[in-house]
């Protein structure tokens, strides 16, 4: 299964005289106007002018590893930092805590005989 990410990317400038191109870009969903990304300078040799899809395609390329890489850096807040894990049966045993467990949905369940 794929996770929904809608990607936004806005150009800030464009340097015909330097072949390069300021980017912003982030997650849809993040949680500040996109005014407040750091832009990412793109050299023109790294963009596809062949056609309008190929642009678009190198376009995607760069700002989805950009955004996945500034997804995995982001830092996580003290009230959602996890240092327990699931060790029992007993629900109550999870009231209170903070729980990580890894994204996923294709995970194997055990089966058990009744």
């Amino acid at each position: 299964m794929e996770v929904p990410v809608n990607i936004i990317f806005k150009v800030t400038k464009n340097n015909p005289e330097q072949r390069q191109v300021h980017i912003r870009m982030c997650r849809q969903s993040l949680h500040k106007p996109i005014d407040e990304v750091a832009a990412l300078v793109v050299p023109y040799d790294r963009l596809d002018f062949s056609s309008v899809n190929n642009l678009e395609a190198s376009l995607r390329t760069i700002v989805s590893y950009k955004v996945l890489s500034d997804l995995q850096n982001e830092s996580i807040i003290p009230e959602n930092e996890s240092n327990s894990e699931i060790e029992s049966l007993d629900l109550d045993d999870l009231v209170g805590k903070v729980i990580s467990v890894p994204f996923g949905f294709d995970n194997e369940l055990q089966k058990i005989d009744l």
